[in-house]
């Protein structure tokens, strides 16, 4: 008997009390519908029996040992959980291990053509192993999914270690499942499918295998999601610290690869001494399983990823797979007393695939505990989540669309930037919209619908022409006045946030108030730029300042040398010779701690009085201060003597000036 469909004017089955429910996969969506239906049953005084059936490799499951319940094989996946699902495990009470989070990522970084924009992270996001890892590898193999099966089994969950291989109607029209080679039968009231798309690594869905045949013959109109190939890979640090400090908790995004190498979103994730590379595009989908290496020592060569990747990376007892990534939605995904959860159903596209696993199997718990487990009822309460994703994954490809073609663009990807600095530089951080639309793509903290609409608001529109274009060309202009010309380079963020801006000049003019005085200053500026290098490196090179061989800070019409005493020591002078003359001023040292900070009184020139000052910071993320590597930040404030020579020294001129000469100090030290 297959009671398949009874039109618009249906019987609602409902589930009866001491009811059996089998989830056949214990990834996320198979352990958060199992805690979810056990949780939610017990609210409203219905008996319910969960039982998983795992196929993969486990320990110590048969005895139910509820805290040794390990996954033993890998599950192909980049291990990146959302501030989303880092909302909803809050929600559910479910706090990870410690030794389950392999980093915590405090900076994404969104790498463009023209340069690296860099995000703070508003919300806690991890990376973590879903997994086993490699063999002879010494790290542990508990995992994620393993904490979510143990967490699904301590509410009462029963798991089987065994592969379900045939789904069948029974004659009072519940379904029998078997397993174990068709030797063992469970009787239940209700299936829900969520073994994923992924039985082997980078295969197709092919309807005449398992379990696509059962599921078709289950629900006749059922049709999997389309899929995608994708390369996904670890990399291990070298021989120092380094590795750890340059991609230690921070996320890189780059949306593409080179003009043979076709890739359109790369993410490359921290995972401890360990980093996990995912890449997407086209050159992956024409690609076989032969290709893997050679695919991924091109990527490796790559300029602008030999400018991310730590020196000394490389690719050692480590895993490379080939996996489906989910890019559409299943058709059709439920029938009477069955449905499909998971990848098998649908994924946030490219984002946030365990959010929408717990998205997806809530919705599902609560559509079969208070509407009804028949057909009906499920395209009731769980058809909209369908709706719902295709909409959002289509509307998906268009954001990703827009920002790739940006992005990879050396002209255009230069005017975002630009208009996220100006925004950045102007603008709180609650009304900085490019921002917050980079951080929601970047994070998947909201839908695609929403960042759509958002990318078209007038005010950004407007904030990427005034911002971003007039700025651009503004700065290209200056750049070709003083013969600035972008080498190889690395082209790196300097502008200082507005909050950021504001608290550490007060803290300045608090310090130096007998040579700035007191209310506003005509002229005030910061910067500040990372640099991986010992402290006394950065200081050192500081005082080349002054010398004429110094290998920055040398535009055209711009003379600078050190006139008297000796680099980094008090009262020593450096003079800039300025064309025309009557903007020369001198800068001379007063004060110069080692490794920490060196100013400079302003003593003639433009200025009435004023400050030079560098200071070298250790770097912080999160919390933590990183060993070796720190942040050297540059602040001018000053008075002009008059108000013509104001407007003869444009500020943006010194913006771009010292932006370009930052970056170019970086490369020469590190």
């Amino acid at each position: 008997m297959n009671p398949n469909s009874f039109g618009k004017s249906y019987k609602r089955l409902r589930l009866p009390d001491g009811a059996k429910v089998v989830i056949i996969g214990g990834g996320p969506a198979g352990s958060f519908l199992a805690i979810d239906l056990l949780r939610y049953s017990k609210k409203i005084g219905l008996s319910v029996a969960v039982i998983i059936m795992e196929k993969k490799k486990s320990m110590n499951i048969d005895e139910q040992k509820r805290s040794e319940c390990h996954i033993g094989e890998c599950n192909y996946c980049a291990g990146g959980l959302s501030p989303k699902i880092g909302d909803a495990l809050k929600k559910m009470g479910l706090h990870l291990p410690v030794g389950i989070i392999m980093d915590k990522v405090v900076i994404i970084n969104i790498f463009a053509d023209w340069k690296t924009i860099s995000l703070e992270v508003l919300k806690e996001m991890t990376s973590v192993y879903r997994g086993s890892r490699p063999g002879g590898r010494s790290d542990s193999i508990y995992n994620f999914d393993t904490f979510l099966l143990e967490s699904a089994a301590k509410e009462g969950a029963v798991i089987i270690n065994s592969e379900v291989t045939d789904l069948q109607y029974s004659d009072d029209g519940r379904v029998v499942v078997r397993y174990d080679g068709n030797s063992q039968i469970i009787v239940s009231d209700f299936v829900a499918f969520g073994g994923g798309v992924n039985g082997v690594v980078g295969d197709r869905f092919d309807v005449g295998k398992q379990p696509v045949s059962y599921l078709h013959k289950m629900i006749p109109g059922f049709k999997p999601p389309r899929l995608r190939k994708a390369i996904i890979f670890e990399l291990q640090g070298g021989d120092t610290d380094r590795f750890m400090h340059k991609i230690n908790r921070e996320l890189y995004f780059i949306l593409h690869g080179s003009r043979n190498l076709k890739l359109e979103m790369i993410s490359i994730a921290p995972k401890g001494k360990y980093i996990t590379v995912v890449l997407i595009g086209k050159t992956i989908d024409n690609a076989t399983t032969k290709d893997n290496l050679r695919i991924i020592n091109e990527f490796m060569g790559l300029p602008h990823i030999r400018k991310i990747l730590p020196q000394g990376v490389k690719l050692k007892n480590i895993c490379i797979c080939t996996p489906n990534m989910v890019t559409g939605v299943a058709k059709n995904p439920y029938g009477d007393r069955i449905a499909v959860i998971g990848d098998m159903f649908t994924s946030n596209l490219y984002k946030d695939g365990i959010g929408s696993a717990y998205e997806i199997s809530t919705r599902l718990s609560e559509t079969i505990l208070t509407r009804g487990i028949d057909t009906g009822s499920l395209r009731e309460g769980y058809g909209p989540v369908i709706r719902k994703y295709r909409t959002n994954n289509t509307l998906g490809k268009l954001v990703f669309l827009f920002i790739r073609v940006c992005f990879s663009s050396s002209l255009l990807s230069r005017i975002i930037y630009q208009a996220v600095i100006t925004e950045r530089k102007t603008q709180a951080l609650e009304h900085r919209r490019l921002e917050k639309i980079l951080w929601n793509t970047a994070s998947g903290e909201d839908t695609y619908s929403n960042i759509l609409v958002a990318m078209f608001h007038p005010f950004v529109i407007w904030s990427i022409f005034t911002g971003g274009l007039l700025v651009t060309v503004r700065n290209y202009i200056t750049e070709l006045f003083f013969g600035l010309v972008w080498g190889n380079f690395g082209r790196f963020t300097t502008g200082v946030q507005k909050e950021v801006f504001d608290a550490r000049t007060e803290a300045i003019r608090k310090e130096f108030s007998g040579n700035l005085g007191r209310g506003s200053l005509d002229f005030e500026r910061m910067y500040s730029i990372r640099i991986s290098a010992p402290r006394d490196k950065i200081y050192e090179e500081l005082g080349n300042f002054g010398d004429k061989d110094r290998k920055y800070f040398k535009p055209r019409f711009i003379d600078i040398r050190r006139i008297s005493g000796e680099a980094n020591q008090p009262d020593s002078i450096i003079r800039y010779h300025i064309y025309p003359d009557q903007l020369s001023f001198s800068l001379q040292l007063l004060k110069a701690i080692p490794g920490k900070h060196i100013s400079y009184e302003i003593l003639d020139g433009f200025g009435r009085g004023g400050i030079f000052f560098f200071e070298i910071d250790p770097l912080k993320k999160g919390s933590e201060f990183i060993d070796g590597e720190f942040m050297l930040s540059i602040y001018v404030g000053f008075n002009f003597r008059n108000k013509l020579l104001k407007k003869l020294f444009p500020a943006f001129m010194h913006d771009v000036l010292w932006n370009y000469s930052l970056c170019q100090l970086k490369d020469v030290i590190e």
